[in-house]
């Protein structure tokens, strides 16, 4: 990953983990996912079926940009309602394609890695890039290819390894995905 794309990612992380300690103050978010940031500034700005657009204040280096914007899907178990899955899309500064951040329950197998699957279409395998109190955290560009397959798909699902090596099928509706893209990419320009 080059160093400007290094930098972007960095961006969407703090807007990951921003808008999470609010929502855990405000009881809707497991503690154990959310970030050390206290800035409450995020503001949702629409409503696309099972995604959300956000957007707060860009940070004084943000070079140029006065807001950032992000789509936001958080999955929850049925049963225990307990977050196993928070998925964020956006474009990190200077990035022509969106890159996905995926906040991914501690406990995996991590040299497996990640597979991503949008409906019957051939998996994508990305690494895990780091493990922390609050989660492991993997990242991956949307080439156009998988940005095309997810406007088209009504589901992806993301394939972790639970700690015996078993594949654990994570769901990620692909509902409202293409309006919410549209959204995220117009407040670019």
């Amino acid at each position: 990953m080059n160093q400007a794309l290094l930098a972007g990612t960095a961006a969407l992380v703090m807007l990951l983990t921003a808008p999470l300690a609010t929502a855990q103050q405000d009881g809707g978010v497991d503690p154990s996912l959310g970030g050390q940031n206290n800035d409450s500034r995020a503001e949702i700005r629409a409503e696309h079926d099972d995604w959300v657009v956000r957007c707060q204040p860009a940070p004084e280096d943000a070079f140029g940009a006065t807001e950032l914007c992000e789509m936001y899907q958080q999955v929850s178990e049925q049963e225990s309602q307990q977050t196993v899955l928070e998925t964020v899309i956006g474009y990190p500064q200077g990035a022509e394609q969106p890159v996905a951040l995926f906040n991914l329950p501690l406990g995996m197998r991590l040299p497996p890695g990640v597979q991503l699957q949008v409906d019957g279409n051939e998996a994508v395998r990305f690494p895990v890039q780091i493990c922390l109190r609050s989660g492991c955290r993997a990242d991956i560009e949307l080439d156009s290819e998988l940005v095309a397959q997810m406007r088209a798909g009504s589901e992806a699902v993301l394939t972790i390894a639970d700690p015996q090596g078993r594949g654990v099928e994570l769901p990620l509706s692909l509902m409202g995905f293409s309006a919410a893209l549209s959204d995220v990419s117009a407040s670019r320009d």
